[in-house]
């Protein structure tokens, strides 16, 4: 046991758990249906007796509102407009869950409609809450979510998702004191039941595999780095491997590039690259029949504290990565591009034929694009169309911005390395991050950026595991 408190992880946090039978319902939601307005059809009897008239009912809904309309002995009923988009839908899931939670209801049933999929997913996510570290007996059942319509496939994709999801939240939300790398090697390596190959690479393996940039960012820990990685093998021989790398940095002081108290708060959520990840891999452990024949799926952990030390690496010092470059270290917080570096090194050198990394990387970022969107930056067009498909699935946010080679010049300027990790201007900062990266990687590759996407008001959200999934399952492009 290392000096952490063990993490919880096995606690599974309540939520919203979908079924596919209720024998009764607590709450129902069902929808305006102007036809039905009008005549009064396939609307609940019990509505009747009041008197109460859909077509007045649904006056002055707008889209993606919930709004109770009856309480009874029997249940309570909500009446919505049908979504007309996947958007819609999820923020109708989302409205529904929180107006269960307001009304304790511990069954649910949805009446059928065109994007079931996207309102129910939508639903399990926000039913999602994190009870594992509060005092006293706070667990709660699971709510069931009946959603009339979805067939046995849409049930189990629904399902596979929302694993992963829970994982990677579970994940990201733990604190720094419950995760460390060393515990979060050991949650990875649960996935062996679901069918995942797991190895886990030690300090002393990863600075003999020449990861010296990755070892350096750990040095200040006690923990040390630890380098996890997943596989789950393809069906017949691979002819596609992808390389899902994160960055796990799973508490961020700055290094001696200190931080400050407000700006350190927080950074439990600095390995929410990793939390994806790994979330994406569980969830895919569970869709394996629907993964393309030949691609093989690989995720690469790069995990580390970055902390103060008597061996912390220091501004000035300069470290080699695991592709031989060397790199000068002007800034101690500009640490995730460093562990990625090398992480993203071994997945090509490993055989990656496209590799896809996730990060919460740059401040800068969340200046130029707010929190509902990531930033992606990738060298294939092919690729980012994929991703950017994904996505869109997924009902996520993507953002291209340009890889601008020249702004890398000044990453290279006034050093005695190769490189130095930051050339402290803030200026495009994100292009230059990831500029940064792409000098170590030989493959078709994308990165997202997704700081103040990992976490919203202190909430872990799992950003990222939809569209790692849709996009290793083969969402359709569009154009």
């Amino acid at each position: 046991m290392d000096h952490h408190t063990a993490w919880a992880g096995a606690c599974f946090t309540p939520g919203m758990q979908l079924v596919d039978l209720l024998e009764r319902a607590d709450l129902s939601l069902t929808f305006a249906e102007m036809g039905a307005a009008r005549t009064g059809e396939d609307w609940p009897e019990r509505l009747y007796p009041e008197r109460l008239y859909p077509e007045r009912l649904a006056r002055d809904l707008e889209a993606g509102e919930v709004r109770l309309i009856l309480r009874g002995e029997d249940g309570d009923t909500a009446l919505a407009l049908p979504p007309e988009n996947a958007q819609d839908a999820r923020e109708l899931g989302a409205a529904l869950a929180q107006l269960a939670r307001e009304l304790k209801a511990q069954t649910v049933n949805v009446t059928a409609t065109d994007h079931a999929a996207a309102l129910a997913s939508a639903a399990l996510a926000a039913g999602w809450q994190d009870r594992r570290y509060k005092g006293g007996d706070h667990q709660k059942a699971e709510v069931q979510l009946h959603v009339e319509g979805l067939d046995a496939n849409a049930s189990a994709r629904i399902r596979g998702m929302a694993a992963g999801l829970t994982f990677a939240r579970e994940l990201v939300s733990a604190p720094a004191n419950h995760l460390n790398p060393a515990s979060m090697a050991r949650e990875a390596q649960t996935l062996a039941s679901h069918g995942v190959e797991v190895e886990v690479w030690d300090g002393p393996t990863i600075e003999a595999r020449g990861m010296g940039l990755l070892a350096a960012v750990a040095a200040g820990s006690v923990t040390g780095p630890r380098l996890i990685r997943l596989t789950l093998p393809a069906h017949g021989e691979p002819s596609r491997i992808v390389a899902l790398v994160g960055k796990g940095i799973t508490f961020d002081t700055g290094g001696y590039s200190l931080k400050t108290a407000a700006g350190m708060y927080g950074m439990k959520n600095d390995m929410g690259g990793a939390g994806a990840v790994l979330g994406a891999i569980r969830a895919l452990a569970e869709l394996r029949g629907s993964i393309p024949e030949g691609t093989e799926v690989r995720a690469y952990v790069a995990a580390a504290e970055n902390m103060v030390g008597p061996l912390a690496m220091r501004p000035g010092d300069v470290y080699r990565a695991a592709n031989g470059k060397t790199v000068e270290i002007t800034n101690t917080d500009a640490e995730g591009r460093l562990v990625l570096a090398d992480a993203l090194t071994v997945a090509c050198d490993e055989g990656a034929t496209e590799v896809v990394d996730l990060a919460t990387l740059t401040g800068v970022k969340v200046a130029a694009l707010g929190n509902d969107m990531a930033a992606l930056f990738c060298s294939d067009r092919e690729l980012a169309a994929r991703l950017t498909a994904g996505a869109e699935a997924a009902g996520e946010l993507l953002w291209e911005l340009p890889l601008h080679q020249p702004y890398l010049k000044s990453y290279r300027k006034n050093t005695i390395a190769d490189l130095k990790n930051s050339d402290m201007v803030p200026a495009g900062g994100s292009i230059k991050a990831a500029l940064f990266l792409q000098q170590f990687v030989t493959r078709p590759w994308a990165h997202l950026d997704i700081a103040g996407n990992a976490a919203r008001e202190d909430v872990a959200t799992g950003w990222g595991v939809a569209t790692l999934v849709e996009y290793v399952l083969g969402a359709e492009t569009k154009g």
